[in-house]
């Protein structure tokens, strides 16, 4: 069996076991909501093992939607300050200033998916979120003794709803989820950036091979089920992709993550058919959603994952 058959081969048994894809390709892009969803710490290898015990069905339901690729950090420090700055803006560290979680500035203001699809759409044309679960790495505090500021000192302002600098576990980051796909439904367009801690924070404690780690697992995908029965309660599933990856891998069986490129991207975007870098990341939902990436400038080094 070839690489590209294993890659497909999930997608195509997730498909014939839960039916036709929720999302519309159809849908027009300057019409599309998406979501983006961050597993902390995530290992693709142990993803895909735990996709093949059907522990993750969530997980395979939005695969057999559209993909499961897998995707490789490259370029910057395996590490959550500089794989979700690279996730979010689609740049490498010399632009965002984001090296790791010990070498920082802030993100320059104007790089980020939010503040780009608000160029791109109008301030009041789309509305953005961010909601993360920890208070660190993924922070916004301004300057002090210590850095410039946080990653997202400068970009907090270009987004509509800035839901962080707090640490809570995936049930309070999952009930605000649905909440914001609840309240916003209705409103007109939203891209949504939600982040889950418990994987990585699991990680740490408790190693990637144990119970701990493989549960938080289990439990982000419950609630990344919760979320897409909120999209379809309310009746926006056929017009919003959803996107699930992480910010790094972890080493097999250890509580580090130092060297740690493997993840991957699930979702519901029938558009998505290649493995590719984390940088693709960006110009993959941009496209997606109707952004004219000829226009981004600094140029995007990544390119969309697929057709």
């Amino acid at each position: 069996m070839s690489a590209m058959q294993r890659h497909l081969l999930l997608p195509s048994l997730a498909f014939l076991f839960f039916g036709a894809a929720a999302f519309n390709p159809k849908t027009r892009p300057d019409e599309r909501n998406a979501i983006l969803i961050s597993w902390d710490g995530a290992l693709r290898e142990h993803v895909r093992a735990d996709l093949a015990r059907g522990k993750l069905p969530n997980l395979a339901r939005l695969a057999g939607m559209g993909a499961l690729v897998d995707v490789d950090v490259t370029g910057h420090q395996t590490d959550t300050k500089a794989g979700h700055a690279q996730m979010l803006t689609g740049y490498d560290p010399a632009l965002t200033g984001v090296y790791s979680n010990g070498k920082f500035d802030p993100i320059p203001s104007g790089y980020s998916i939010f503040e780009r699809l608000h160029q791109a759409f109008g301030k009041h044309g789309i509305t953005t979120i961010m909601l993360t679960g920890k208070d660190h790495n993924l922070g916004s505090r301004a300057p002090g003794w210590f850095s410039h500021g946080e990653p997202y000192y400068l970009v907090r302002p270009g987004i509509t709803v800035w839901d962080g600098d707090q640490m809570r576990p995936a049930s309070m980051v999952g009930e605000k989820a649905v909440s914001y796909i609840r309240e916003y439904a209705k409103k007109g367009r939203f891209f949504l950036f939600v982040h889950f801690p418990d994987i990585d924070l699991n990680g740490h404690r408790h190693g990637e091979g144990s119970e701990a780690y493989d549960s938080a697992m289990v439990e982000c995908d419950r609630w990344l089920g919760k979320m897409m029965t909120e999209l379809e309660s309310q009746g926006i599933d056929s017009r919003t992709l959803v996107y699930v990856s992480a910010d790094h891998g972890f080493e097999v069986g250890t509580k580090n993550h130092g060297n740690a490129p493997h993840i991957f991207l699930g979702t519901s975007d029938p558009s998505v058919s290649r493995v590719g870098q984390q940088r693709d990341i960006a110009p993959t939902i941009l496209r997606a959603m109707g952004a004219d990436l000829a226009k981004i400038s600094p140029a995007l080094p990544g390119t969309p994952l697929g057709k």
